[in-house]
């Protein structure tokens, strides 16, 4: 027998938000519907060009969901007093520090309330990933409304019975346990760790505890043509701060386009006879003190866009710390024989400390990641009683990254 639920959280998003075209991630390809295109790079302009080879061009009127692959994006799961569901998304950003030790860049949140006596799944998405790939497709005329991770497009509608979905591509593998319309377990692997056979036995013990519900198995490319987006996926849909922007100008571009006609329809219809001339003085003198409070209206309108272009130009050029990048390249190219124990990144800096038979081949290992430099060993080597692997720690910085250019831009009265 299923607990019972809470009383969710009020929805944000709107059914007529909702987008009409779905570009989905596989690898290297880019699909819409059965179509599909090459991506040499999944990098966002060239995710945007693809876009453009394959969407008609009635879609840059329409609002469109891109969704990404799970390496994209990052889970934490945590425990929560019931009362925390009434402000929740606020009481897990305040978690961030903990959840996510060592991330110092800006990070978007989607989260929905679980059952009660359930750990809640939140999903983080890199705010500049998301603002670059808003950006790549406003080039091309396009408008990305949303960016929702892959599983949660295989959802079944019904909204209650547990579900379970298993997404695979040629480098991750992703469970997504589904559970009275929230996410209730998050399971993401590299298929690089499955090689180890203890991993892999883990790995295979986790799997089987979902084998009694209902299952929905993603394993190639023609898994994902025509796939109809499910309403709930939007509840863990993010959504990128300039496209926030551009919706909040355009409502108000809108109220003041009707303040305009509404003046337009007024100053027409006082075309009277002579007989009315008083009276379209006196309201024409009303008119034109409501004019007047209008247009302070619309210049503090114009000061508020003001502010959110600059809030959103400190967003967008926050020096990136590509964490997820960079842990996956450490997960690939260290050897099975050596593991890390401890991992800190702050500044652009990273240091980690773990075990290797060989600690020296591990800097060499490290040269060959294009995005740092400046590798050395922290601490000397030591062997601990009972291993055969010495203790070792290693720092590196990340290329380009300059934290204090960027404070001094644009908080240089900060210290």
């Amino acid at each position: 027998m299923f607990k019972k639920k809470k009383k969710p959280l009020k929805k944000q998003w709107k059914k007529s938000d909702n987008c009409k075209f779905h570009l989905i991630i596989h690898d290297h390809k880019l699909l819409v519907g059965k179509r599909k295109n090459s991506v040499t790079q999944l990098t966002p302009i060239e995710i945007a060009n693809a876009a453009k080879r394959l969407l008609p061009s009635r879609a840059k009127r329409q609002n469109i969901a891109l969704i990404l692959p799970s390496s994209e994006f990052v889970a934490t799961s945590l425990n929560l007093p019931a009362i925390a569901a009434q402000n929740l998304e606020s009481v897990v950003s305040l978690q961030k520090e903990s959840l996510l030790p060592g991330v110092t860049e800006p990070l978007l949140l989607a989260v929905q309330a679980p059952l009660e006596g359930e750990r809640t799944t939140a999903l983080w998405l890199p705010v500049k990933r998301a603002e670059e790939l808003w950006q790549a497709f406003k080039q091309v005329g396009f408008f990305v409304r949303c960016i929702i991770p892959r599983p949660l497009t295989a959802l079944p509608n019904n909204k209650s019975t547990p579900y379970f979905v298993y997404d695979e591509d040629d480098t991750n593998i992703t469970g997504v346990e589904w559970s009275s319309g929230v996410i209730k377990n998050w399971l993401h692997v590299a298929k690089i760790d499955r090689e180890n056979p203890n991993f892999e036995e883990q790995f295979e013990e986790a799997l089987s505890t979902f084998s009694e519900i209902p299952q929905n198995w993603k394993t190639n490319l023609n898994d994902w043509k025509k796939v109809k987006l499910p309403a709930k996926a939007y509840d863990y849909a993010f959504t990128p701060p300039s496209a926030s922007a551009f919706l909040s100008q355009k409502v108000k571009k809108k109220n003041t386009t009707r303040v305009s006609l509404l003046i337009l329809l007024v100053l027409t219809s006082l075309g009277g006879g002579v007989s009315y001339a008083i009276d379209y003085q006196s309201k024409l003198e009303q008119q034109l003190v409501k004019l007047k409070k209008r247009t302070l209206n619309i210049s503090r309108l114009r000061a508020e866009v003001g502010q959110i272009n600059e809030t959103i130009g400190a967003i967008i050029n926050f020096p990136d710390q590509p964490l997820i990048t960079i842990l996956n390249s450490l997960n690939q190219m260290i050897p099975q024989d050596s593991w890390l124990v401890g991992f800190r990144i702050e500044g652009g800096k990273i240091k980690f400390e773990g075990y290797s038979r060989n600690p020296t081949a591990l800097i060499e290992i490290l040269t060959k990641i294009p995005q740092i430099h400046h590798i050395e060993q922290n601490r000397g080597t030591t062997t601990e009683i009972g291993r055969k692997e010495l203790r070792f720690g290693i720092s590196f910085k990340l290329k380009g990254y300059n934290l204090a250019k960027y404070w001094l831009e644009y908080f240089p009265k900060k210290r």
